[in-house]
């Protein structure tokens, strides 16, 4: 039913990477610290170990990973915030420290500003899904259903004050219905309750749900975003059907640095990273987990920041929602 094995057999041969190096290599010049706000075990932390591996692979160094798990990635975010900026601190995180949270949480410990943008490395398709035991089957009979019975308008999230939960909001709004967001501690939690029928909808990342879905315990409705997903072919954005709310809503996985990083010293992470990305064979891996690795440059990922900012920062502000 679920990727654990192949999840865990990414982490471990990256890990044994991190595990057998000499102590010496530590104080190499070119290694490299790469901070995850995740516990060890997680898609991001596998992302984080392969990249390491790929890193030094290729010749460029040492590479190991740090999780820092706390405080919604705002701990991690602080910690590289904080480094000498050379290089050898580095963060991958999604994009909500830097588009979300300075409109949702009272104070930071960080300034977004104090991390600058160095690789894109990978996509996180998200999904509007529903347990099969649902009599509707596509988007609008949902919208319909709701439309007739106002209880069927809970929404399942894996938390809340990121771009699904916003979705959900612009979703209501442009369909005129109420739509009430519930946070669950995770997507297995949230998964259970929709094969039970106990959530009408809900919407998370696809690669949790991908087994599920092949064994047509739960159904896809549609895709946030604009763009089509390679490995899952048969279902189409919430866009391309014509349903308004979801066309922004983008969860990715980024690499970042101290601001006052030496320039030359962003370009070549940003040339290693890339690379990693763009491994076919760690690409279709990823692809099992749910996961699109992109490879794309530090000015693409500034250009898209700052995108989400203009999108998300009057959202936010109009939801009224604040963290804490």
């Amino acid at each position: 039913m679920n990727n654990r094995p192949i999840l865990q057999s990414l982490i471990l041969s990256a890990f044994a990477l991190v595990t057998t190096l000499p102590s010496q290599a530590w104080a190499q010049n070119e290694t490299i610290k790469i901070v995850v706000g995740y516990p060890a075990g997680g898609i991001l932390d596998a992302l984080a170990r392969a990249v390491a591996e790929d890193y030094r692979k290729a010749g460029h160094g040492q590479a190991y990973v740090e999780n820092k798990p706390g405080a919604s990635t705002m701990m991690a975010a602080t910690e590289v915030a904080r480094a000498k900026p050379d290089g050898r601190t580095v963060l991958l995180s999604h994009s909500m420290p830097f588009t979300s949270y300075p409109y949702t949480y009272a104070k930071l410990n960080y300034s977004p500003d104090d991390l600058v943008p160095v690789a894109n490395l990978a996509n996180v398709p998200i999904v509007i899904s529903t347990g099969s035991v649902q009599p509707y089957k596509t988007i609008d009979e949902y919208l319909a259903a709701v439309k007739k019975d106002a209880a069927l308008g809970t929404v399942g999230l894996a938390g809340l004050g990121g771009p699904t939960h916003f979705g959900v909001l612009q979703l209501a709004k442009h369909q005129n219905i109420k739509l009430e967001p519930a946070s669950y501690s995770g997507g297995p939690q949230l998964v259970n309750d929709e094969m039970g029928g106990h959530v009408p909808l809900g919407v998370d990342a696809a690669g949790a749900q991908m087994e599920l879905y092949r064994a047509g315990k739960i159904r896809f409705l549609g895709l946030a975003g604009t763009q089509p997903v390679s490995f899952l072919p048969d279902v189409k954005t919430l866009h391309e059907q014509g349903v308004k709310g979801f066309e922004n809503v983008k969860i990715w996985y980024g690499a970042y640095v101290p601001k006052d990083t030496p320039t030359e010293t962003i370009a070549r992470l940003e040339k290693a990273f890339i690379a990693v990305a763009k491994n076919p064979e760690l690409k279709k891996n990823f692809e099992k987990l749910g996961l699109e690795l992109t490879g794309e440059s530090a000015v693409s990922m500034t250009t898209l920041l700052e995108k989400e900012k203009q999108v998300w920062e009057p959202i936010i502000k109009e939801s009224g929602f604040k963290a804490n």
